[in-house]
Formats: C-alpha cells, structure tokens, sequence
C-alpha cells in the first residue's frame, strides 16, 4: 500500500533520563554507526512523514550541537524541563510544536525499529478510531497513531503531569494486528540493549 505522502507527522520521545541505562538511549548505536535516534528518523523520514518533532530532556540539550548528525538537520527539537512528569507532557510539548493538524505516529526512542509495514497498518485503519495501536500476540506495541481529535485534545489538557494511558481511556481505540513482534522492544537497561547488540550483531 503507498501512504500519502506528506499526510503524517511523526513524534520522538527521548525525554527521559535513562538513569538504569547510564546514557541517553537516544544517543545508543543501532548498527555500529547510526544512533537509536538517527535510525528512528531516518526510517519515519522515508515513510514520507510531513514533520519529525523529538522530545529531549535539558540534560540532553546541550548533546546535540555537538553530535548532531547530518540526518537530523530539518528536525526540530523540544525541551522537556520537567521530564520527571508522566509521558503526557512530552507528548504535549511534542504535539505543539507541530504546524499542522495531520495525524501523528507517537514513538518511544528505546524501541529503535520502525517497521514500514505496521506504519502503513495503522494508516489504513485510521478513519475507523481515535487512535490506533499495533497489536502483536495480544500485546500492545509502538508506536500509536494519534488522530486529530485526540492531538488537540492533548494540546489542551490542563494538567500536564497526568497519565497517558488514563487520558487516552476517554477515546475510542483501535488495536491493529501486525505480525512484528519489535513493536514490543523497550531497551530500559544496559542489559536489554548487551541482548540487543547480540541480536543485530555488532
């Protein structure tokens, strides 16, 4: 299936500050080469997103001049002063930046994969909820796709330290099946991402 492109923005979660991990998990290698973030962008960016906003936390803030890749040139950045708070301030401050009211694909970066098949999933499926989650082996993965109801609802909400999860229970959901079992990585710890280089073999 060919997605429109143009038509869907993506949003990069990377406020956290990967106290288990010891670094930033944005700034982890995929391959020996590119970043967990660089990977993510690239892969979203050929998909044909419109925008890609990524979520940083200050600490991170002052990373990225000097280790910002060329492949990160037209992404815009958002600070997270607070990334203490729950996921939903993140998502808030992510979604405001955007300059448009597309449907936009919410991704953890410590789930470096990005399938192109599960993204044109949740695009097929987009008209019939609020928002949509792939689904794999009765579990729920990443990334969401959030239709423009739910974004500015969200870009409204007044209490930005509540939980996502909670708030998104007032929306009518989706789940798609996928057959991809990486929308369920979470590389939280320094064991998870050993295990992960031993997987992709670097």
């Amino acid at each position: 299936m060919e997605n429109d492109q143009g038509e869907y923005s993506a949003l990069i979660l990377a406020a956290g500050r990967s106290g288990r991990m010891g670094k930033p998990k944005h700034s982890l290698l995929f391959d020996g080469h590119s970043t967990f973030l660089d990977e993510i962008v690239k892969q979203y960016r050929h998909f044909g997103c419109k925008q890609i906003v990524v979520v940083i936390n200050n600490e991170s803030e002052s990373y990225f001049p000097g280790h910002r890749s060329e492949n990160l040139t037209d992404v815009v950045f958002v600070v997270n002063a607070h990334p203490e708070w729950e996921r939903f301030y993140s998502i808030q401050l992510g979604l405001k930046a955007f300059g448009s009211s597309t449907p936009v694909f919410v991704h953890n970066v410590d789930n470096p994969f990005v399938s192109r098949d599960v993204l044109a999933s949740l695009i097929a499926n987009k008209g019939l909820s609020d928002y949509l989650v792939p689904v794999c082996q009765g579990k729920g993965g990443h990334p969401v796709l959030l239709n423009p109801k739910v974004i500015k609802a969200i870009i409204m909400g007044k209490r930005p330290d509540r939980n996502f999860k909670t708030f998104l229970s007032q929306f009518a959901r989706r789940s798609v099946p996928v057959d991809d079992k990486r929308i369920l990585v979470n590389i939280n710890t320094r064991r998870d991402y050993l295990d992960f280089k031993h997987r992709v073999g670097f």
